[in-house]
Protein backbone atom coordinates (compact mmCIF):
# COMPACT_ATOMS: atom_id res chain seq x y z
CA UNK A 1 0.00 0.00 0.00
CA UNK A 2 1.09 3.39 -0.56
CA UNK A 3 1.81 5.53 1.93
CA UNK A 4 0.08 8.53 -0.23
CA UNK A 5 -2.83 10.46 1.15
CA UNK A 6 -5.17 9.98 -1.33
CA UNK A 7 -6.41 12.86 -3.58
CA UNK A 8 -8.93 15.08 -2.75
CA UNK A 9 -11.78 15.37 -4.94
CA UNK A 10 -10.37 19.36 -6.07
CA UNK A 11 -7.51 17.14 -6.33
CA UNK A 12 -9.18 14.47 -8.78
CA UNK A 13 -10.64 17.36 -10.99
CA UNK A 14 -7.28 18.84 -11.70
CA UNK A 15 -5.71 15.75 -12.64
CA UNK A 16 -8.97 14.74 -14.72
CA UNK A 17 -8.01 17.76 -16.75
CA UNK A 18 -4.59 17.55 -17.08
CA UNK A 19 -4.83 13.41 -18.05
CA UNK A 20 -7.96 14.26 -20.32
CA UNK A 21 -4.84 16.95 -22.01
CA UNK A 22 -2.60 14.23 -22.48
CA UNK A 23 -5.05 11.57 -23.72
CA UNK A 24 -5.93 14.07 -26.42
CA UNK A 25 -2.72 15.12 -27.19
CA UNK A 26 -0.55 12.12 -26.70
CA UNK A 27 -2.52 8.96 -26.44
CA UNK A 28 -5.49 9.09 -28.23
CA UNK A 29 -3.44 9.44 -31.65
CA UNK A 30 -0.91 6.76 -30.56
CA UNK A 31 -3.51 4.17 -29.64
CA UNK A 32 -5.63 4.76 -32.49
CA UNK A 33 -2.89 4.15 -35.06
CA UNK A 34 -3.66 0.75 -33.75
CA UNK A 35 -7.52 1.08 -34.14
CA UNK A 36 -7.88 1.43 -30.77
CA UNK A 37 -9.09 4.53 -27.83
CA UNK A 38 -8.74 4.57 -24.61
CA UNK A 39 -11.54 6.33 -23.18
CA UNK A 40 -10.82 8.59 -19.91
CA UNK A 41 -13.64 7.83 -17.62
CA UNK A 42 -12.97 9.38 -14.45
CA UNK A 43 -10.45 9.94 -11.74
CA UNK A 44 -11.10 8.75 -8.07
CA UNK A 45 -8.65 9.16 -5.39
CA UNK A 46 -5.91 9.85 -7.41
CA UNK A 47 -6.54 6.60 -9.43
CA UNK A 48 -7.10 6.93 -13.00
CA UNK A 49 -10.18 5.34 -14.26
CA UNK A 50 -10.21 4.25 -18.08
CA UNK A 51 -12.37 1.64 -20.42
CA UNK A 52 -10.63 0.46 -24.02
CA UNK A 53 -12.48 0.32 -26.76
CA UNK A 54 -11.88 -0.59 -30.59
CA UNK A 55 -8.63 -2.52 -31.09
CA UNK A 56 -7.54 -2.11 -27.58
CA UNK A 57 -10.84 -3.81 -26.52
CA UNK A 58 -9.16 -7.22 -25.82
CA UNK A 59 -6.55 -7.28 -27.36
CA UNK A 60 -3.44 -9.64 -25.40
CA UNK A 61 -1.36 -5.85 -25.25
CA UNK A 62 -4.17 -4.12 -23.84
CA UNK A 63 -2.59 -4.44 -19.93
CA UNK A 64 0.88 -4.35 -21.61
CA UNK A 65 0.21 -0.59 -23.66
CA UNK A 66 -1.79 0.02 -20.15
CA UNK A 67 0.89 -0.36 -17.70
CA UNK A 68 4.32 0.10 -19.52
CA UNK A 69 2.84 3.21 -21.93
CA UNK A 70 -0.33 4.83 -20.59
CA UNK A 71 0.24 4.51 -16.61
CA UNK A 72 4.62 5.10 -16.53
CA UNK A 73 3.98 8.15 -19.03
CA UNK A 74 1.33 9.61 -16.67
CA UNK A 75 3.50 8.45 -13.60
CA UNK A 76 6.25 10.72 -15.15
CA UNK A 77 3.70 13.65 -15.25
CA UNK A 78 2.18 12.67 -12.21
CA UNK A 79 4.76 11.79 -9.58
CA UNK A 80 1.42 11.09 -7.32
CA UNK A 81 -0.33 9.77 -9.15
CA UNK A 82 -2.00 6.37 -7.38
CA UNK A 83 -2.55 3.85 -10.43
CA UNK A 84 -5.00 3.13 -13.90
CA UNK A 85 -7.75 0.88 -13.41
CA UNK A 86 -9.42 -0.36 -16.55
CA UNK A 87 -13.05 -1.19 -16.27
CA UNK A 88 -13.19 -3.11 -20.19
CA UNK A 89 -15.17 -5.96 -20.53
CA UNK A 90 -12.53 -7.08 -22.40
CA UNK A 91 -14.60 -10.00 -23.87
CA UNK A 92 -18.02 -7.58 -24.93
CA UNK A 93 -18.06 -5.03 -27.55
CA UNK A 94 -18.75 -4.80 -31.08
CA UNK A 95 -14.99 -5.07 -32.61
CA UNK A 96 -13.37 -7.09 -29.36
CA UNK A 97 -9.69 -7.86 -30.82
CA UNK A 98 -10.73 -11.37 -28.75
CA UNK A 99 -14.64 -12.41 -28.60
CA UNK A 100 -16.08 -14.69 -26.37
CA UNK A 101 -16.26 -18.07 -28.11
CA UNK A 102 -19.98 -19.05 -29.03
CA UNK A 103 -21.24 -21.77 -27.85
Amino acid sequence: MSSAAPASPRDDDAIFEMVSDVFRREIDPAVARHGGKVELVDVQNGTIVVRMKGGCQGCGMATVTLRQGIEASLKRLLPGLQGIRDITDHTAGSNPYYAQPVA
